[in-house]
């Protein structure tokens, strides 16, 4: 399975589904195109910032798969079905992994 950092529009979340392209491609964190396939395991971003002004990019990690029905009738080819983990700020990764217990 390939895995990827792939840059997103949180604004396409529709509960655990997330758009990720209206083509067969998205772009990675360095501008590179990457072909979407069934089954890759990615993390996607959306730059944000938290209240000080700080970089806190938005993140979601989880399975690539064909858009549902009900959203490519808006053009969506592919989407990404989010894990347990939800949508979180990246600052929020770092908070679990220093804390000592925490999964």
């Amino acid at each position: 399975m390939i895995s990827a950092r792939l840059k997103a529009d949180f604004n396409g979340l529709f509960g655990d589904i997330l758009c990720l392209s209206h083509a067969d491609i998205a772009l990675d964190e360095f501008g590179t195109t990457v072909e979407l396939e069934e089954g890759m395991v990615v993390t996607v971003y959306e730059e944000d910032s938290d209240e000080h002004g700080q970089p806190d990019d938005l993140i979601a990690s989880g399975v690539v798969e064909r858009s549902p029905e009900w959203l490519q009738c808006n053009g969506s080819r592919w989407c990404l079905r989010i894990d347990a983990n939800g949508v979180r700020h990246q600052s929020d990764d770092h908070g679990r992994r220093e804390m000592p217990g925490s999964v």
